[in-house]
């Protein structure tokens, strides 16, 4: 007989990866800003979030940022303190 349960926690797992996460964020920037950025150039800790890009590109997130907040938090269901 299948187990949907134990069908279901490989998904559980994949929304808790960093993988999940950056790609998270940056599918907000893209849809907000409309900036391609690098996965591998993004890390979390403690709800901050850093981006390292060049300043400009920087900028423009900021000026954003609320709005990109909002939509990672609804699409990890993790709270989001701020983005630098």
């Amino acid at each position: 007989m299948f187990d949907i349960a134990k069908y279901l926690q490989k998904f559980t797992k994949l929304s808790t990866s960093r993988g999940f996460f950056r790609e998270s964020v940056v599918s907000s920037i893209k849809e907000i800003c409309g900036i391609d950025i690098d996965p591998t150039k993004i890390d979390e800790k403690e709800g901050i979030v850093r981006i390292n890009e060049r300043p400009i590109i920087k900028s423009e997130i900021f000026l954003k940022k609320i709005k990109i907040i909002e939509s990672v938090e609804k699409k990890i269901g993790k709270k989001i303190v701020d983005i630098l």
